[in-house]
């Protein structure tokens, strides 16, 4: 089998033009390397073996500007250095900030796609209060709660939660969804441990009637919650609508992502608790940046890059190993299933200061799956801070 050729991480900041370098997988029989780094590649080069590696187009790092470098057997090679950064593209926003009154929308089934409205335009948009406003309302008001009466949608309405849209049931295609009585258990698996989830009694959760994909619930006799993590909404534009079908694990790390970074900014909250649809706790998620753009390899065992450094290189193209970037968010966070981080979850569920994002059940399991995979691709001395675990949610 040919060796693992060394892996690429690196972290930009692009506030401050820092980059956080780790070079992995070094072999473990070479006595010593050589690393020869310009602005817009590395080669690696040991007693057998080199590598090269390029760095995405829009990368340039500044090499005479590398610190702190350091050997770390578990990891690589660390290395601190200025990056400079081409002007990236503006960030797509999420459904709830690109929702409008007046312009042709399409809802679609993440899943498989079928269309879940009758009408693509909405008459007016609305954004509802803060998710935490009902709390407060005993500290404003000295006379009995004005606002009891349930906030809903008129036909022709959509308002606008964290992370659910509300709307009438006249505006929903009938043959669409279909509602589901939960009072049950559902069962789901989470990495390799099987997890009973009881559903809360009495309520009603909306499913597609293709996939059976649950998409939202029943809040009222006349009003639908959809979640923003199972309905893909996008513009219908001139020249037809081009089905935007991602990946779920992508599409559910970039919505999540999308909407940590716009709460963040709008509301200047960076502690979250992300709360099941049954009302219990999942995962406390704690927004450390969001200006990071991410190069990372992810190099197949059967891949290799690495060329005889004695022998001419027929075909310099053809060693280099060229990644891409992304950007994304940086987040620190608390995994709480089966009773774990207890103490902490009940100090966050208490604190003011800390914000609750409802997602349905399954899809805090699969949020909770992509944050710990990004975990275990991070170098080992890089996983955790300060007893948080730490992992990256892509943002396109």
């Amino acid at each position: 089998m040919a060796p693992t050729p060394p892996q690429l991480h690196l972290e930009i900041r692009n506030n401050t033009h820092s980059g956080h370098l780790v070079l992995r997988c070094f072999p473990t029989k070479c006595s010593e390397f050589q690393v020869s780094l310009s602005p817009s590649s590395l080669h690696v080069q040991t007693d057998e073996k080199c590598v090269y590696l390029r760095l995405p187009p829009e990368v340039r790092t500044a090499p005479s500007s590398c610190r702190s470098l350091q050997y770390v057997a578990a990891d690589g090679l660390h290395m601190r250095l200025q990056v400079e950064t081409d002007s990236l593209a503006e960030l797509v926003p999420t459904a709830m900030k690109s929702l409008v009154a007046q312009m042709s929308f399409i809802f679609q089934c993440q899943t498989c796609g079928q269309s879940l409205l009758k009408k693509q335009i909405f008459r007016r948009v609305l954004p509802l209060p803060n998710g935490n406003w009902s709390d407060l309302v005993e500290h404003w008001c000295c006379h009995p709660d004005p606002f009891a009466k349930k906030l809903e949608p008129k036909e022709d309405d959509c308002l606008l939660g964290d992370t659910f849209m509300l709307v009438n049931v006249a505006d929903v295609d009938e043959t669409a969804v279909q509602e589901v009585k939960t009072g049950q258990s559902e069962v789901s698996q989470l990495a390799g441990e099987i997890h009973s989830v009881q559903k809360p009694k009495g309520s009603h959760a909306v499913v597609c009637t293709r996939c059976r994909k649950m998409l939202g619930e029943f809040t009222a006799s006349e009003t639908m919650k959809f979640y923003v993590t199972e309905v893909l909404v996008q513009p219908v534009t001139d020249q037809g609508l081009k089905r935007n079908m991602l990946k779920r694990s992508v599409f559910v790390e970039s919505v999540v992502a999308g909407r940590l970074m716009e709460l963040s900014s709008a509301q200047s909250t960076f502690r979250f608790c992300i709360q099941g649809h049954d009302g219990k706790t999942y995962i406390l998620l704690w927004l450390l940046n969001s200006d990071t753009l991410l190069v990372r390899s992810h190099v197949k065992p059967d891949v290799c890059d690495f060329c005889e450094p004695n022998k001419r290189i027929a075909k310099p193209g053809l060693s280099f190993k060229s990644y891409g970037a992304n950007n994304a968010i940086k987040v620190l966070y608390h995994p709480c299933l089966k009773g774990r981080n207890k103490d902490i979850r009940d100090t966050w569920e208490k604190n003011i200061g800390v914000h609750s994002l409802i997602l349905p059940v399954n899809t805090c399991l699969e949020l909770l799956l992509i944050l710990a995979a990004s975990t275990a691709s991070l170098p080992s001395s890089l996983r955790s801070m300060n007893s948080f675990k730490v992992a990256f949610l892509n943002l396109d």
